[in-house]
């Protein structure tokens, strides 16, 4: 716990930091490393907003709605895909074919029931 502790106060002051080094900058206009190394990538980063800038104006409410459709699709279809094959081992284990069974209520009823119910159900055989 006192690590976690740790690392949030030391990235918390390192933020701080960052702030701070990033405001002198501005108000002084001397350069540091960090902005000099980064000033070759400004124009990579400049094109890939402007890209992803000109693909959003694109989207209105129905292209939305249809690639939330389409994503929730593909999404939901590999999630069932994935329970498919957890379900198809499962029921390859005996015991895991009982549960399933037993889950779904198509198990026996014996005298010894788990509730009131099933044993007079049983009872009324």
């Amino acid at each position: 716990m006192y690590v976690l502790i740790s690392i949030f106060y030391i990235s918390l002051i390192a933020m701080i930091i960052m702030i701070w080094r990033k405001s002198h900058e501005l108000k002084t206009g001397k350069r540091t490393v960090v902005s000099m190394i980064g000033q070759s990538t400004d124009s990579l980063f400049n094109s890939i907003y402007d890209k992803f800038k000109s693909l959003a104006s694109y989207i209105n409410r129905h292209t939305f709605i249809a690639l939330a459709n389409w994503f929730a699709f593909h999404i939901l279809l590999h999630i069932r895909k994935v329970y498919v094959e957890i379900k198809h081992q499962f029921m390859m284990n005996p015991h895991g074919k009982r549960l399933i069974d037993a889950v779904r209520g198509r198990g026996e009823i014996k005298n010894h029931g788990a509730s009131l119910y099933l044993r007079r159900i049983a009872n009324d055989k």
